[in-house]
């Protein structure tokens, strides 16, 4: 039987996500430079919490907790 990991943002993690996103890309246009994309750090720690980070010039900026499921495909 093979798995697949499922990551799930609420909507309001969804909502945060987004906003800190179009400010990163808005700034990277605004100072002449091509959209670099976003990169996403998740820290799997079931006991404690699942946790979604947004890299922001070189910083790891929080963004809040997700939910971490293993799903049988």
């Amino acid at each position: 039987m093979s798995e697949k990991l499922v990551i799930t943002l609420d909507e309001d993690i969804t909502k945060k996500y987004l906003a800190e996103a179009a400010k990163k890309t808005q700034a990277e246009i605004n100072a002449d430079c091509l959209p670099s994309g976003a990169s996403l750090r998740i820290d799997i720690c079931s006991p404690f919490g699942n946790l979604l980070y947004l890299n922001v010039n070189g910083e790891w900026e929080e963004i809040g907790e997700v939910v971490v499921d293993l799903k049988a495909i």
